[in-house]
């Protein structure tokens, strides 16, 4: 949430920071300047101050849109600057330098989001040289505070699930009347079409694998194949949304023809370790906790875990979940681990998405809802359901 951000830049000591958007648009800058519909320019939020969109004159329409306070590159002499700099760093630190004395910011300032490292680099040192502190160190604080999720944003990834369904509605329906004279690229050209037709997009390609690609976790599966009966499908659609950029995420894990019973095994395990994690999450404690949680019930049942044995490709072998936004994989992290300090809290937005992969038996089952956590600490999952193997 916005007013997560000052609280997480008083505990840095950090007066002001600069978001700035070269061309391709990023998260943490359409977070910060509510979607700006702009090419290039500038987010800076001062501690205790509002955000502020500095923008170049082509886009000053799209970003006084957005309803922030705006003003002109222009204003800061901008052409003189990039006519007579010897190179983009010194310009920039230049730019930097007069936006920032403009505006009253304090002493200490920091650089997030998607930028040319080669050139902030140098960028952070210029600065430094011109009197100014420039934090490196620790997270992404507007990361951070994208985390936890504002009613509104909720509600726009809510929208994205159930689109989202709605094309697996449409796999589901092609499984069960096209079943063995469909390819899996016929399935995925119907993802794709379905997606585009409901005003979403795929960032990356929907994995849509089966048989042994099903025991790899991100295999695409190969679009040639013909689908086969009695080996599962995984399905993990993962679309955003082309106007709010928020995503959403789902798996589901299908059947055509009878189900041998290893497979029926496997795949009642994963859905019992799924419900186990979803009933037990609750705000105020570690995300790692449910991730231990999954490890227990697997490892009590014979299988590897990424605990027991890191280096496994058979068992569980990846984390439970992830937090999910305007990335597809946000805070917070399920990880195990002494970096893994991410807290369950409401307003968070987050899968919770168990597997077990055995390859060389061409089994891989996956089960993956988005939740949100309510006020009331518990998790509501934002999908239908129906996790059965049959289509």
């Amino acid at each position: 949430m916005l007013s997560d951000l000052d609280g997480l830049l008083a505990q840095r000591d950090i007066d002001a920071v600069i978001v700035p958007m070269h061309e391709s648009m990023h998260p943490s800058f359409r977070w910060l300047t509510r979607g700006a519909v702009v090419t290039r320019g500038y987010a800076i939020k001062l501690r205790g101050r509002d955000p502020i969109l500095v923008s170049y004159p082509m886009e000053r329409d799209e970003a006084a849109a957005t309803g922030l306070a705006t003003r002109s590159v222009l204003e800061f002499d901008h052409e003189r600057i990039f006519r007579g700099a010897p190179d983009p760093i010194s310009a920039y630190a230049e730019l930097y330098d007069r936006m920032l004395r403009a505006l009253g910011a304090g002493n200490t300032i920091a650089f997030f989001g998607n930028l040319p490292v080669h050139v902030y680099l140098g960028v952070a040192d210029a600065l430094d040289d011109r009197g100014w502190r420039v934090d490196r160190g620790g997270e992404d604080l507007i990361q951070l505070a994208r985390k936890r999720k504002e009613t509104w944003e909720i509600d726009a990834i809510a929208s994205v699930g159930e689109r989202t369904e709605q094309v697996v509605d449409e796999v589901r329906r092609a499984l069960r009347e096209g079943g063995q004279s469909l390819t899996l690229g016929d399935l995925k050209a119907l993802v794709s079409r379905e997606i585009h037709r409901r005003g979403m997009s795929e960032d990356h390609e929907t994995i849509l694998s089966q048989g042994r690609d099903a025991g790899v976790p991100h295999s695409r599966g190969d679009a040639s194949a013909r689908v086969r009966p009695s080996v599962p499908i995984v399905l993990d659609i993962f679309p955003v949304d082309r106007q709010t950029g928020y995503f959403f995420d789902l798996t589901r894990t299908f059947c055509i023809g009878p189900i041998p019973d290893p497979l029926r095994r496997i795949h009642a395990e994963v859905e019992e370790a799924f419900h186990l994690a979803a009933d037990a999450m609750r705000a105020g404690t570690p995300a790692s906790a449910y991730q231990a949680m999954v490890c227990d019930y697997f490892e009590q049942r014979g299988h590897a875990t990424i605990r027991s044995n890191p280096a496994s490709t058979d068992g569980y072998v990846h984390a439970l979940g992830h937090g999910v936004g305007l990335d597809i994989h946000e805070k917070p992290n399920f990880t195990l681990g002494a970096m893994s300090s991410d807290m369950i809290e409401a307003g968070d937005i987050v899968t919770i998405e168990p597997g077990l992969y055995y390859p060389d038996r061409e089994i891989g089952v996956r089960i993956e809802d988005t939740f949100v956590v309510e006020e009331n600490g518990r998790v509501r999952t934002l999908c239908r359901g129906g996790y059965g193997l049959a289509p």
